[in-house]
This record gives structure tokens, sequence and C-alpha cells, in this order.
């Protein structure tokens, strides 16, 4: 076996212990917010497992996760993100309520609280290289990349392969593995 094969290998491993920790039943709203903590790690794992096709976001010294609108996470998303590097790079949070007033995002969460202003996001967003997460209901049919699902009292996600590859963003094939891929909506009233 040979080198890269057994870093794939190892990498995938690493990947499914993971996810099988935190994908267990989430809490209730009123509980702990066991499903906000998993949810913020998931965020993180997702940054392991994409690439950025633009040189300037892999060459940055930060990766920045972005929090567009309510911000359903508070310091669970501080405890999962900051001390916690991707590859080589700190990691920074921004909040906001305007997509304008984050700045540089590599991941941006988009909050339910924005999900009428969905569609004008993701056409500011095209082509921006920016990973796209979000627990909107139809968030990545309508065209966000990654969408959190509680299926069965646990949190499993969906990756739109249209909008990641839109976005210039490859994810690992390791990350695919584990989720439900679709695809963006037909458009309506087209045959």
């Amino acid at each position: 076996m040979t080198a890269r094969m057994a870093a794939l290998v190892v990498s995938f491993f690493g990947l499914w212990v993971v996810c099988a920790q935190y994908a267990r039943p989430a809490q209730p709203q009123g509980g702990d917010h066991g499903d906000y903590r998993v949810e913020s790690e998931y965020l993180l794992r997702f940054a392991d497992f994409t690439e950025w096709s633009a040189p300037e976001t892999t060459t940055h010294p930060t990766i920045n996760f972005c929090v567009l609108g309510r911000d359903p996470y508070g310091e669970l998303l501080d405890k999962a993100l900051l001390t916690h590097p991707v590859g080589e790079r700190r990691t920074v949070i921004v909040r906001g309520q305007r997509l304008r007033d984050l700045g540089r995002c590599d991941v941006l969460f988009i909050s339910s609280s924005k999900s009428k202003n969905e569609s004008t996001i993701f056409n500011q967003l095209r082509n921006s290289g920016v990973l796209t997460v979000g627990d909107s209901p139809d968030f990545a049919a309508r065209g966000g990349i990654i969408q959190f699902v509680r299926e069965g009292g646990r949190i499993r996600f969906l990756i739109n392969v249209d909008a990641a590859e839109r976005a210039g963003i490859k994810i690992n094939a390791s990350l695919l593995a584990l989720a439900k891929i679709v695809h963006d909506a037909p458009a309506k009233g087209g045959g």
C-alpha cells in the first residue's frame, strides 16, 4: 500500500470515528443543546475535508468561520473551533446580520433566520469559494452546499455537489461517503 493510500485510509477512519461519535441522538430544544454542539464539531470537520481551489484561500493564515443571522451556537462554536486549527491555519469566528459585514468567509453558516434571503445570498456567493452550511428546510436543494438534517433523532447532513462545484470547492470523498448527496432542485415551471 502506498503512503498516499495509507494516509487516505487513516483520514477516512478518523472521519468515520468523529462522525460516529457525534452522530448520536439530538437533544430536545429545551435540553443542553447537544445538537448544536454536534453541529459545531461538524463545521470544523467539514473544513478539514474541504479543498478550496482559490490560491488566496489556502495561503491565508486563518480560516474564517462566519455565522450569518441569529447564532444558534454561541459559545459552543467558540469551544469547538477556536483552539483547533484547520491544517496550518488558525480558526477565526465572525458573526453578523448582513453578508457584507462579515468580510472574508471560508465557511459560512446561514442561520434559518435568514432563510427568506437564501436565494439572494447564494447569488452573491456564486463562484466565491465559500462553503455554505445551513439547517433550513431545502437549504441544499436551493443552492446551499451542506445542510444539517435531523433523521431518527440524529444529526445527518446533505451535500449538494452541484453547489460545491459552482463554488470551486472540492469535498473529500470520505466526507461525501458519509453524506446524502443531493443536486440543485429543478427550476420551477421548466420542463
